[in-house]
């Protein structure tokens, strides 16, 4: 063994050796994040897209783990006149915007992992009159744009490079479709009659059945009522759960949400006393509701209130709704969508040009607003939002 005075003279040296060294690592560790506390920024987890019908554009935000939103380089990015609904297809991965003033769609490659989007080959495509609701059925096979002035549904394929191609027959004959929802199964098309005058008996919502190659056929007894008496009527909001069980209508005017069983069939059948249509329409007609979503879990609808400003939470129960809470949201809320998970919820406001953005408590239903919430950036007169994953 070394004696004392032995290792006094032999580890001063060793250790002024190695000293540079440990420090270079310690350095290292601290520049990785380790032994830092604050941990380094993480990157995004997904994407929202809105609908800016002041400029015609989409503005394409990155979404992280708090579901904080920033703006993706690039953007906003350029659409048609009039820009509103929007739909993904997430099987080609493309992204499709209704143009209301220039009758077309047009249609986006998006980067999932970016959130960059790229207009595909032959976009914009040309509707009907005066398009609106836009839907994409499941399998990503085909998407059908409501022309709410032409009294019809436009059908088209989706090629693989998420190009369209009209449907034979296309379009198809409806009342006055407005909102646009597809069953969990892609088999039934349900659009909501909402005339251009905003007055009308019509007060219904059309079932049709989705052909094997795109084409539409009016289920039997279509259209169904969404009130019990004629009357002024705006049935706008239109969403359905995903175990295809339910669809929730919202009636603008008559300020409640219908809520309806779906048949195998796609036949609609009322879970609760249909409501009366507004006598007339005042400012109070447009306090509830203009858009809905439905929870993932399926246990919760909420709907966008324009003129009160606010998002109503309710609970699904065997279809039936309940009330839960009427949380602030910004000036004229419109179109409102989930993360794919559930966690967050988003309502953009089209008067204030920002988004409001809660966390959602998938026990309860309750929305927190969140940090930085309401958002801004790039928005003008936005006026629906879809969120997706990244990948």
């Amino acid at each position: 063994m070394l004696s004392s005075q032995h290792r006094s003279h032999i580890f001063p040296p060793v250790l002024r050796l190695i000293f540079p060294y440990l420090l270079a690592i310690i350095l290292l560790l601290n520049g990785c994040g380790m032994g830092s506390k604050t941990p380094p920024p993480m990157g995004p987890v997904g994407f929202a897209f809105v609908t800016n019908s002041g400029s015609s554009s989409v503005s394409a935000l990155a979404m992280d783990t708090s579901g904080s939103l920033s703006l993706v380089a690039g953007s906003p990015f350029p659409a048609g006149a009039g820009a509103e609904f929007l739909a993904f297809d997430s099987v080609h991965k493309v992204l499709f915007v209704s143009n209301q003033n220039a009758n077309t769609v047009s249609a986006f490659s998006v980067n999932t992992g970016t959130g960059q989007l790229a207009a595909v080959p032959g976009s914009p495509f040309a509707t009907g009159a005066r398009p609106t609701g836009i839907a994409v059925d499941p399998a990503g096979r085909f998407v059908f744009v409501a022309n709410q002035a032409a009294d019809s549904i436009s059908a088209f394929t989706i090629g693989t490079n998420g190009s369209l191609s009209p449907v034979p027959g296309s379009p198809f004959t409806a009342g006055n479709p407005y909102g646009m929802a597809i069953n969990s199964t892609g088999t039934i098309l349900f659009a909501n009659n909402f005339p251009d005058s905003q007055i009308s008996d019509l007060n219904s919502v059309s079932a049709f059945q989705i052909g094997a190659g795109g084409s539409l056929s009016p289920v039997a007894s279509s259209p169904f009522p969404t009130s019990s008496t004629a009357g002024f009527t705006s049935a706008i909001g239109l969403a359905a759960d995903s175990a295809g069980k339910f669809l929730f209508v919202g009636d603008h005017m008559a300020q409640s949400i219908v809520p309806f069983n779906i048949t195998a069939t796609g036949a609609l059948t009322p879970v609760s006393t249909l409501p009366a249509a507004a006598p007339s329409c005042s400012v109070s007609c447009h306090n509830n509701p203009l858009r809905l979503a439905v929870h993932p879990n399926d246990q919760f609808v909420y709907a966008t209130n324009v003129q009160a400003g606010t998002v109503s939470v309710f609970k699904i129960t065997n279809g039936a709704l309940s009330s839960i809470a009427e949380v602030p949201a910004g000036q004229h809320p419109f179109g409102v969508a989930l993360d794919p998970t559930g966690q967050f919820l988003f309502a953009v406001n089209k008067v204030d040009n920002t988004i409001s953005a809660y966390s959602v408590n998938s026990s309860t239903g309750m929305l927190s607003p969140l940090n930085g919430s309401p958002f801004s950036g790039s928005l003008n007169a936005p006026t629906d939002i879809v969120v997706i994953v990244k990948k």
